[in-house]
Formats: structure tokens, sequence, C-alpha cells
């Protein structure tokens, strides 16, 4: 969750951003930990699920992704 804040903080925020959320449906509670993050720097979120994901979550802000083991 560190390099998540850490990219959040570091992405130029503009009007457009906007931040990709690609979830493992087999835990769908992470969204609970990553929106209240996410809602500091914009409103603009698409949440997508994926069964069987490798990993909790993957979140495309700009050109960085970051996942969340």
């Amino acid at each position: 969750m560190e390099e998540f804040e850490k990219v959040l903080k570091s992405h130029n925020w503009t009007d457009e951003s906007t931040i990709r959320v690609l979830l493992n449906s087999n835990n769908k509670s992470t969204i609970k930990e990553i929106l209240p993050r996410i809602r500091k720097y914009t409103n603009a979120v698409i949440i997508h699920y994926q069964e069987d994901l490798q990993t909790m979550a993957q979140i495309y802000i700009g050109d960085r992704t970051v996942t969340l083991a």
C-alpha cells in the first residue's frame, strides 16, 4: 500500500485524470481499503473485476501500474 500512496501523491492530477482498478473477484473486500485513498485525489474511478486474478488488485494511474499482492 505504501507504493500505491507514493504513486497517488506523485501523479500530476488534472480534471481528466482517471484511475482504473482491476480487482480479484474472489476478494472484493479490497475495494474498501483502496477507494478511500483514491477519493482523496479523484472521484473518476473505473472498476473491473476478474475471476482468479493472481493478485488482489492492479491499479492503473496514468501510465503506471501498481500491483497489490
